[in-house]
């Protein structure tokens, strides 16, 4: 794996960003906020988030916080441009990731079209809570921040925990979520979700990962791949204020025991994606170590209604490595 040089290529802020995250895995200094929106009343959050409307960027977007009816105090960002006929595109973030850990790049391609709302889910970065050790739980917690934020209809784009997240959120609420994107997700039941390369597993389940175990984890071994890996890592350390809070290590335990769940193999498990109707994208590298690229065929193979890419010379973050070009091509499926 290139690594040469790696500690000067990236700044030091990204450096400590990444020793406090998790990558995602086989399991896989703070400003006060300067906007806060903690209220049950929509009229509340409504004006907050018009303020940060055709204004704000993921790297200046403000953390927002609302209490939902679970008792969960949410943070999360809301922003972007949204048209007429669009309907929001709540984002569902990888194993132990925060709102600090989406691409930059990735999100403000797609929010140039539409609303996005990046949110913690229970007990991760800055929510409240304690994490469950359930994928189903967790759906459940994600449909709690949305009927908090009262949305009638919306879209979801799941990153690999976040994508087993999407299809529980999807099949349970079937009369909101339009269109789903699935980015290096797979089926509960799927192939090879149970990572036990001793390699993998060491990176991956790191108390204080760093920049080597990311690219090791998210990017191809090739040097194209990991120049674009590093150019990400980068990237994340755009944001110089208002950072979220990282994830903690009893996070970490309850979403590698939900994600080690939802792994086992079970083939009777993909008759659930019939109901899943919705039209559906599904995305991964073509070399993706910690989700096999087969989990993303066995879903396009199972859904009613999916289209299936395949980014070549990629892995796990293949979102990030073609950060424009995936983010045009999720803007224009969720517009037909």
């Amino acid at each position: 794996m290139p690594t040469t040089n790696l500690r000067t290529r990236i700044s030091r802020r990204t450096a400590v960003t990444l020793a406090t995250m998790s990558v995602v895995a086989a399991v896989v200094g703070t400003a006060p906020s300067v906007a806060t929106a903690v209220s049950g009343s929509s009229g509340v959050t409504r004006q907050a988030v018009v303020q940060t409307q055709n204004a704000e960027s993921a790297s200046t977007a403000p953390n927002l916080r609302i209490k939902a009816a679970n008792g969960v105090t949410y943070q999360y960002r809301r922003f972007g441009n949204p048209s007429a006929g669009s309907v929001p595109l709540v984002f569902l973030q990888h194993f132990r990731g925060t709102l600090d850990n989406w691409d930059p790049k990735l999100i403000d391609t797609i929010a140039a079209e539409r609303e996005v709302i990046l949110v913690d889910n229970v007990g991760v970065g800055g929510s409240t809570g304690t994490t469950p050790s359930t994928v189903q739980q967790m759906s459940l917690d994600a449909i709690d921040f949305i009927d908090a934020l009262k949305l009638p209809r919306y879209d979801l784009l799941g990153f690999s925990l976040g994508g087993e997240v999407a299809q529980e959120v999807a099949l349970r609420r079937p009369w909101q979520v339009r269109r789903v994107v699935l980015a290096a997700t797979g089926p509960q039941g799927g192939v090879g979700l149970r990572a036990s390369d001793p390699k993998i597993l060491a990176s991956a389940l790191s108390d204080g990962p760093g920049p080597a175990d990311f690219l090791f984890l998210f990017f191809k071994n090739t040097a194209s791949s990991q120049a674009a890996g590093t150019e990400f890592l980068q990237r994340l350390g755009q944001r110089t204020t208002d950072h979220d809070a990282p994830a903690s290590l009893a996070t970490r335990d309850a979403q590698m025991t939900a994600w080690s769940e939802w792994g086992i193999p079970d083939k009777s498990k993909f008759v659930r994606l019939n109901a899943l109707f919705q039209p559906v994208l599904v995305a991964d590298g073509d070399s993706d170590i910690l989700v096999p690229p087969k989990n993303s065929q066995l879903l396009a193979k199972h859904l009613p209604n999916a289209q299936l890419s395949i980014y070549p010379n990629a892995g796990h973050g293949f979102l990030f490595q073609y950060a424009v070009k995936f983010g045009k091509e999720v803007n224009s499926f969720l517009d037909h």
